[in-house]
């Protein structure tokens, strides 16, 4: 079975960054499993809650909603401090993904650049920052060493989410070269529904679905690390020139 791993920063970044994909592999019968790094409780939109741990728990209900209306077939949500991301302890978040890539064995990570992304988050810099070492790290004797129930595994690609243009008012960035355009048109209203399930971010929905309807019915990808896409031709499947 094909298997894809995705790791975000937020709710909602699973809709948002890569929901059309993860829709349209999930129904070819690929295995998505999606890993979020913190419950979003620095949210400035907080739906009503009360405090952060009762804003927590609506967002892991909504990412929940979310994740099954998109295909996620396995999700989980970390505690890591939102906004705050950058002081975690590195390594020993980066073993923990490793430990995640090594039990799921995905053939491709997808992720955020260390730019950030569109929006420029510094939470989905660290993410992408963390998912990138965790890749690489995962396949390595050093500096977590495999064992038996759990050895040393290499995922095929990994992939930061892109765009060719970004939303309005946000610091302008150096975004990485898409070398991969998936077609969502299929599935953009349900990525759209996906966000929509994020009801504690609803003064966003607005401005969101105007920029992904601007971004078309493409999602597009960078290919950070892993086996080379095919030299000739336009790339629309992130799985191009990978054996079956």
């Amino acid at each position: 079975m094909r298997r894809i791993l995705c790791v975000s920063a937020h709710p909602d970044d699973e809709a948002a960054a890569y929901g059309g994909s993860i829709s349209l592999y999930s129904a070819q019968g690929v295995h998505c499993r999606l890993v979020c790094l913190s419950a979003g409780e620095a949210a400035r939109n907080r739906g009503g809650a009360a405090d952060n741990a009762a804003l927590q728990s609506l967002r892991r209900a909504e990412l929940a909603h979310s994740c099954k209306l998109l295909g996620f077939a396995r999700h989980e949500v970390w505690d890591l401090p939102d906004a705050h991301l950058a002081e975690a302890d590195f390594y020993a978040t980066v073993g923990r993904l490793v430990a995640v890539i090594r039990d799921h064995r995905p053939d491709l990570v997808l992720t955020f650049g260390p730019e950030g992304s569109v929006t420029g988050h510094p939470d989905h810099a660290m993410a992408g920052t963390l998912a990138t070492a965790a890749f690489h790290f995962a396949a390595q004797q050093r500096p977590f060493p495999g064992t038996d129930e759990q050895p040393a595994f290499q995922a095929s690609r990994l992939y930061y989410s892109t765009a060719v243009m970004q939303p309005p008012d946000f610091p302008k960035l150096f975004l990485p070269q898409p070398d991969v355009a998936v077609p969502v048109d299929q599935f953009l209203e349900r990525k759209i529904q996906a966000f929509r399930c994020h009801s504690t971010q609803a003064p966003l929905f607005e401005r969101v679905e105007k920029f992904l309807r601007l971004a078309g019915a493409r999602e597009l990808f960078h290919l950070a690390s892993g086996i080379p896409l095919p030299a000739i031709g336009a790339v629309d499947d992130l799985w191009a020139g990978l054996e079956e």
